[in-house]
């Protein structure tokens, strides 16, 4: 009898923890599936190649304007927190430097591999260049935000 009552608890735990499995999977799915359709782009609502074209291409500018102002806010974030050290405030400002125009080489290439298969100079390869130059230039935007500056 005992033996049967210690089975039977064994075998509602299990049961327990796989509802507690199934109901954690489908709250992740969810979740991802939510955070996935209100990923939004501005741009999916262009209609002809000139308005997606002109779209990507105002998303692009926005973003590397975003991008600078966030370069030279990082600087000025690791000239504040270097101040009382000359040396360590431009030797962080040479590595970020050094660290962005990698990242520059990085981006640009990346972006020509996405736009590779559209040939160069049409609205289609400029889309995509674009589109790729400013998700990637918003990226970037949360490292430098992100980057320990102490």
């Amino acid at each position: 009898m005992r033996m049967v009552v210690n089975e039977l608890s064994i075998l509602n735990k299990k049961v327990d923890f796989m509802k507690i499995l199934s109901l954690s999977l489908v709250a992740c799915f969810f979740s991802i599936f939510t955070n996935y359709s209100f990923a939004y782009d501005k741009c999916d609502n262009a209609i002809s190649d000139a308005e997606i074209n002109e779209c990507y291409n105002s998303k692009k500018i926005e973003s590397e304007h975003n991008l600078n102002n966030e370069y030279s806010n990082a600087k000025k974030r690791i000239s504040e927190a270097y101040s009382s050290s000359s040396s360590d405030s431009e030797n962080y400002i040479n590595i970020l430097l050094e660290s962005q125009r990698g990242w520059l080489k990085y981006r640009d290439g990346q972006c020509e591999l996405e736009s590779y298969l559209a040939e160069k100079g049409t609205v289609t390869h400029d889309s995509l260049y674009n589109k790729c130059l400013s998700r990637i230039d918003d990226l970037r935007i949360i490292q430098l935000k992100n980057m320990p500056y102490e």
